[in-house]
């Protein structure tokens, strides 16, 4: 695998797809001090680890849901154009087929029992990236439809599964998904005009799925921690939404 291009990925993926969670941590204790003998210990109130409870002494950042995130986009990186893939490792399966010659796919696995599908149709200038690091891991994108799709995929561990696909329009849209840990499960559709996601998960066990159709749709989700749960997030229309699950 080319060092330049881990290097040119693992850079794009940063600093596009990861996003630091936004935790609704705050400084002020809990009245009573339910932690403290003499306050609240033993009566019932929520003490360190508790759901339900905004203070240092509880915690609050078991699910934070936050709309409306600030407006982005994820633009295509350059004008090349082509198709590659680099695989080191053993029983690794990749394959990309494109329609036009103004899309660009590169496919780069390290690892072994990797596998990896970039399906490129349509007129517009699609761009993938699509990067795997460990084993047994499987990736699957589609990009279809007039305007320019861009994606950059990335999936570091074992086990994990990514399935996206964008199904277009005369407008642009883009998605960057980044699984870091094992046994992480992602699935995205976007339909539509101007649609852009950005989709993370840090941990081991996780599920995400999120549905975008028509319209300026943006989404931004983050997940740390292990065996977080799969919201099913769809939006319709011009709607944006930002989530983040951390344990």
């Amino acid at each position: 695998m080319s060092p330049r291009f881990v290097a040119f990925t693992l850079a794009t993926l940063s600093a596009v797809a990861f996003v630091p969670a936004a935790h609704a941590d705050t400084d002020k204790e809990t009245p009573g001090k339910p932690c403290l003998p003499g306050g609240g210990l033993g009566t019932g109130n929520p003490c360190n680890g508790n759901n339900g409870n905004p203070s240092p002494e509880g915690n609050a950042k078991e699910k934070v849901v936050r709309s409306k995130p600030d407006p982005f986009t994820i633009d295509r990186p350059g004008n090349d154009r082509g198709a590659f893939i680099d695989q080191i490792g053993e029983a690794n399966q990749a394959s990309i087929t494109q329609a036009a010659n103004a899309q660009y796919a590169r496919i780069d696995q390290d690892g072994d029992g990797n596998r990896a599908s970039v399906s490129q149709t349509g007129t517009g200038a699609h761009y993938a990236a699509v990067q795997q690091l460990g084993d047994a891991n499987t990736l699957s994108l589609a990009q279809d439809g007039a305007g320019v799709q861009v994606a950059l995929l990335g999936q570091q561990g074992n086990g994990n599964t990514m399935t996206i696909g964008q199904e277009g329009g005369a407008i642009s849209s883009g998605v960057a998904a980044t699984q870091l840990g094992d046994d992480n499960r992602m699935s995205l559709v976007q339909s539509g005009s101007g649609n852009q996601a950005q989709l993370t998960q840090n941990g081991n066990g996780n599920e995400m799925a999120a549905t975008q159709s028509g319209g300026s749709n943006q989404l931004i989700w983050t997940q740390n921690g292990d065996d977080l749960s799969n919201l099913a997030i769809s939006q319709t229309g011009g709607a944006a939404l930002q989530v983040t699950q951390s344990r």
